[in-house]
């Protein structure tokens, strides 16, 4: 029997149907004392929103006989955009693993405060050496006696996990120079590295937020610098405004919002974060060419009937990731005993880069640890994962968030196998799993896969219409036995695929005990 891996929930308001700010015959609706901040039913907004971050609801059609046309990245199966069918399959999130040596950097420079806090961390394409720009959560007094806080720091490693804190000697703290901070106040809420700049000396581009204490209006600033520790900013006014209160509509982006640049789409994003009438706190999203001129910033992930009541979305780190966009979902709970702000991280997709969907069941990616460890309340994923070896590095900071606590953060590492975000699962029944037609230019096909005792995977090719290619079938496919992050696909006369111009194959793929995280063909 033929099954679809998402769950289907249509639970979608009738409020849904109706436009949020529109009037009818010059009489405000409900939706625009909402809108106006007036509404005394602030639960209005989110559920007229439904659950349409669930997948099927978001995409509707059935495309599975649609052609779908592939590069030579990674492709993942986080949802069924690449999926004809399935059979007897079990889709899989999984939990990164914590490193057994956590917490590291631990010893907190007094410029540090509370901290690490808001951090980038980057690995070197050249020297591999991993570099970390964050905050620290503390506040100080600058020179002239303007008291300000969260200074940006820098940090650096050679093996991501022993971690030096270099002596700078630019900019003042408590009358010395000795630290590492390379801007008084506001830290990096987005790092690039354009390496397509002619001017060297703006090779660095990074978005800092202020407050009125450092300039004269609250925002996101443009800063530049020739090698992301001498920094000089661009702009007397803020390339984006912050949040100026909670009424409708608003007039900025709040904090926890990020900015990167989007490799897929050419673009600079911004995740921003909204804060709407009740303290709702949702996701948004906006683009530019040039880190100062904005698309209107919309709504992408928000809470919904199928949240817990107490549940606030607080940050979205999306990242471009083989062929697609993932983002760790930070969602925060407000009501739970064990811990104020309490957050955890899901996992959620995208295959444009615009729209997104959360994965699976809302399962945490990085779990929260129990009431004796270090990260008990308030993960924040840093950034996006880092390629070692055969692993994905998951740098995250953490820590107890008490009411009446002093809070103190700290930075841990968590580990994924490559591409090993989700899988599909087969037991010891034999099950399918069937794509659909594919546009390709390799000729060579690899998985990603994990196989167990008496286990194996199948590849066949087929046709458009479903019909095995000759030299491609069942029969002449050699068994995929043993588990490996790069496995070349083989048959008994074929290594390579021959895709005729203008034509399709599709990839059935039949495993026991096996789990499949991605294929590609290169």
């Amino acid at each position: 029997m033929t099954q679809h891996l998402s769950q289907i929930t249509f639970c979608v308001c009738a409020a849904f149907a109706v436009a949020l700010f529109s009037t009818l015959g010059g009489v405000a609706s409900a939706e625009d004392k909402w809108a106006a901040g007036t509404a005394t039913d602030q639960s209005l907004f989110p559920k007229s929103l439904g659950v349409l971050a669930n997948e099927k609801l978001m995409f509707p059609v059935d495309m599975s006989n649609w052609p779908v046309k592939i590069d030579s990245s990674h492709q993942l199966f986080v949802d069924d955009y690449l999926l004809a069918s399935v059979e007897n399959i079990k889709r899989t999130v999984h939990q990164a693993t914590k490193f057994d040596g956590n917490p590291i950097m631990t010893d907190h420079a007094p410029a540090d405060g509370g901290g690490p806090v808001f951090a980038i961390v980057m690995r070197d394409e050249q020297t591999g050496k991993f570099r970390m720009w964050y905050a620290g959560r503390v506040t100080y007094a600058l020179p002239g006696g303007t008291s300000v806080r969260f200074p940006a720091l820098y940090a650096e490693s050679d093996d991501g996990i022993t971690w030096k804190r270099p002596e700078l000697g630019l900019h003042e703290f408590n009358g010395s120079k000795a630290n590492n901070i390379i801007i008084p106040a506001g830290n990096l809420w987005g790092l690039h590295i354009d390496h397509k700049e002619l001017d060297p000396q703006r090779r660095y581009k990074g978005v800092v937020w202020h407050e009125p204490k450092y300039v004269p209006r609250e925002g996101y600033f443009l800063y530049t610098s020739p090698d992301g520790i001498r920094w000089t900013r661009e702009t007397e006014e803020p390339m984006a405004i912050s949040l100026n209160g909670y009424t409708m509509p608003q007039t900025g982006i709040g904090d926890t919002s990020l900015f990167r640049w989007d490799r897929h789409l050419g673009k600079y994003v911004g995740d921003v974060k909204f804060v709407l009438p009740g303290k709702i706190r949702c996701r948004g999203f906006m683009e530019s060419d040039d880190l100062i001129h904005w698309s209107r910033p919309r709504m992408t992930v928000f809470p919904d009937s199928l949240d817990d009541e107490d549940t606030q979305i607080y940050a979205q780190n999306s990242f471009c990731y083989e062929s697609m966009w993932l983002s760790y979902l930070r969602v925060m709970h407000t009501e739970r005993t064990k811990g104020y702000k309490q957050t955890t991280v899901e996992l959620t997709a995208s295959r444009d880069g615009r729209h997104w969907h959360r994965v699976g069941n809302r399962e945490e990616i990085i779990p929260l640890g129990s009431e004796r460890e270090w990260d008990t309340d308030y993960h924040d994923p840093l950034w996006e994962p880092i390629a070692v070896g055969d692993e994905l590095w998951i740098y995250y900071r953490s820590g107890k968030l008490r009411r009446d606590e002093s809070r103190r953060y700290d930075l841990g590492l968590a580990k994924l196998r490559r591409d090993g975000f989700v899988s599909l699962d087969a037991d010891e029944k034999p099950a399918a799993v069937l794509t659909r037609p594919l546009s390709f230019t390799g000729r060579k096909l690899f998985v990603n896969a994990e196989v167990g005792d008496g286990g194996y995977i199948k590849v066949t090719m087929l046709s458009r219409g479903q019909q095995p290619i000759d030299g491609y079938s069942t029969d002449n496919s050699m068994p995929i036995t043993e588990g490996s992050v790069r496995i070349p696909v083989r048959w008994k006369t074929a290594t390579q695929l021959k895709l005729q111009p203008g034509a399709h194959m599709r990839i059935h793929f039949e495993l026991r005990s096996a789990s499949l995280y991605s294929f590609w063909i290169e």
